[in-house]
């Protein structure tokens, strides 16, 4: 995950009306001259502008996607888990959004999408996502404790079947609670900040740039920062698409994206320049912000999808009771076949 809003808008109804008016099907163009061009291919994605998905912005700024002759439709959606419906009955061919309770019922009630890759992933060193306790829940002199947050409200930007929810009940885990054991509010991201400062809240778990205000200002303390390396947001395509020769020619592209912004060059000025103009963000803010991890194939986060699952089973968040198998909710064979940049 990463910096600005990490998942600021996710978990929220979709309205789909206004979704579809913009959403092109999968359809291609070819020349009426004597040589045959290569065959273009329009494909709508769906997504939240945020810093999340910037291997997006990047591919379609530096014309990879054109170079693989994807003609990309963007359309913007208030939650990227909303979006795969729209995904399954190809009225969209691809969604870039984060993981929820409600993907996995919705691959076992058989709709037709699987997670084909991953987008930011949580960096070491300074956290953009944690857990934060309000002043005063922890006694002055003492370490924070299991009877501490036992029952306490603790707010999640989507509530407890999003990916929060994930991250929450991994953060509770050295204090042998569950999600069961505190009392989760569904609160958005900018709202933190008040609620943990009037005590409305005991605790909070906020993204960049939330986060480093909380702390900032001291209304609050961060207790246990997101895991490492763990991606609640990717890559998700339509059943459909999925079976077309654009699918790989579109993943192709978009892991160059990623390429370009392994190490240092994540926050080069050409960079920054194209993710804040795709975004809205400032590039001063952007370079303030935590880095990301983005793997150079994109490669489907399966161990962190694994885990989410077995978090909502635990929690009685899905609507059955046994794991599905991974292979009904990933297909990594896309970044198997990406080259090295």
């Amino acid at each position: 995950m990463r910096r600005t809003h990490r998942l600021t808008t996710a978990l929220i109804a979709l309205g789909a009306s206004g979704v579809l008016a913009a959403c092109g099907s999968t359809s291609s163009s070819t020349s009426t001259s004597t040589t045959a061009s290569p065959v273009t291919t329009n494909v709508t994605v769906a997504y939240v502008p945020i810093p999340l998905f910037d291997p997006l912005y990047i591919a379609m700024a530096k014309g990879y996607f054109a170079k693989e002759h994807i003609n990309v439709h963007l359309t913007v959606v208030s939650s990227g888990q909303s979006a795969t419906a729209l995904a399954a009955t190809n009225r969209v061919q691809v969604v870039l959004g984060g993981f929820s309770a409600g993907m996995f019922d919705a691959i076992k009630q058989g709709l037709n999408f699987k997670v084909v890759g991953s987008m930011a992933a949580e960096a070491a060193g300074t956290a953009a996502n944690g857990l934060v306790v309000a002043n005063g829940v922890i006694p002055r002199g003492k370490t924070l404790t299991a009877s501490d947050l036992r029952g306490a409200k603790i707010a999640i930007d989507g509530g407890s079947g999003a990916a929060g929810g994930y991250l929450l009940a991994e953060a509770l885990k050295p204090y042998h609670l569950t999600l069961a054991d505190v009392n989760v509010v569904n609160l958005g991201f900018p709202e933190m900040q008040s609620a943990l400062a009037n005590h409305s809240v005991a605790a909070a778990y906020p993204s960049a740039p939330f986060l480093s205000t909380i702390l900032a200002a001291k209304d609050g303390t961060l207790v246990s920062p997101a895991p490492v390396n763990a991606a609640v947001v990717g890559v998700i395509y339509g059943g459909s698409f999925a079976k077309t020769p654009a699918a790989q020619h579109f993943f192709d592209a978009l892991a160059k994206g990623a390429q370009d912004l392994q190490g240092s060059a994540q926050t080069s000025s050409a960079n920054l320049a194209i993710i804040a103009k795709a975004t809205g963000e400032s590039i001063s803010i952007l370079k303030s912000e935590p880095p990301s991890i983005y793997a150079p194939n994109l490669a489907p986060p399966t161990s962190t999808l694994s885990a989410m699952q077995q978090v909502y089973l635990a929690n009685g968040l899905v609507d059955y009771h046994h794991p599905l198998s991974s292979s009904a909710y990933i297909d990594a064979s896309f970044a198997n076949k990406v080259q090295a940049g």
